[in-house]
């Protein structure tokens, strides 16, 4: 006989599930992989989650494994907890490896710039270096060729003596005078004056420089420049030694010529 059931009386359920432990794991490895997923997209901070993934995975198997025992009751949970686990702990190691080698490139790509300014800038300098060389050097030979022609065409060297004269100190010694006329229209602030002695067969064999005309803050002898149609000649009683001037010399033999000029700045 079946007893009505009052519909003022409370009815209690009673729900039943079966093989729990699985589920729970598989749940809990799933919160864990989704927390993990949430900070492993982030490059080089996902490396942290890499550890909590791991744990996630292994409490999937175990979950799987109790789930295997249960004739695959409530396998489910445990396979998506630890697919979900197995992502979060790819995923760091790609965004990661992914961003260090765009960081890299991005360094070589940046050096490889810097490397190519570099050269760019050496190329620049060097042919700035070369311009202002090869402008130097035409400038030293315009130089060159005014002293020269004004050499040539205004200085007169002139009245030559070269013999033994008497020194106070050092008795007979090799002896050389000239006089220098400026027929130009320039000062000169040096004149340099080569003398080549000779022997008694006109060879050459000593050859002497003088400086008889050197303004220099520092010299001690008259410093004045030689002006245009001044003349230039040595104090009376004095005269160029050339005591190098080896014994085979033959007195008086010798070619004097003006070797080199300043003009004055002023």
């Amino acid at each position: 006989m079946n007893t009505p059931i009052m519909s003022g009386e409370p009815q209690t359920v009673i729900v039943t599930t079966k093989n729990t432990a699985s589920l729970t794991l598989g749940i809990i490895a799933i919160v864990v992989g989704v927390l993990s997923l949430l900070v492993g997209w982030i490059p080089f901070l996902g490396l942290l989650a890499m550890p909590t993934a791991i744990i996630g995975i292994l409490l999937a198997v175990v979950g799987f494994i109790i789930a295997l025992f249960k004739q695959f009751k409530g396998v489910g949970m445990p396979v998506l907890g630890g697919a979900i686990c197995f992502a979060a702990f790819i995923v760091p190691i790609l965004s990661t490896g992914g961003t260090s080698a765009a960081i890299t490139k991005a360094m070589q790509d940046a050096s490889k710039q810097v490397t190519a300014n570099a050269m760019s800038q050496q190329d620049t300098n060097q042919a700035s270096s070369q311009v202002v060389a090869t402008s130097v050097k035409n400038q030293e030979n315009m130089e060159g060729k005014m002293k020269t022609e004004y050499i040539q065409q205004h200085i007169v060297l002139y009245d030559v003596q070269a013999k033994y004269m008497d020194s106070v100190l050092n008795g007979k010694v090799p002896g050389v005078l000239f006089k220098i006329r400026n027929a130009g229209d320039r000062s000169l602030d040096r004149v340099k004056v080569t003398v080549t002695f000779k022997d008694a067969n006109g060879t050459p064999i000593h050859d002497q420089d003088y400086y008889p005309v050197a303004v220099s803050d520092f010299s001690l002898d008259d410093n004045k420049p030689l002006k245009p149609a001044y003349i230039w000649q040595m104090e009376a009683g004095k005269f160029y030694t050339a005591k190098s001037v080896p014994s085979e010399w033959k007195e008086g033999s010798l070619d004097a010529k003006i070797t080199d000029i300043e003009f004055s700045k002023q």
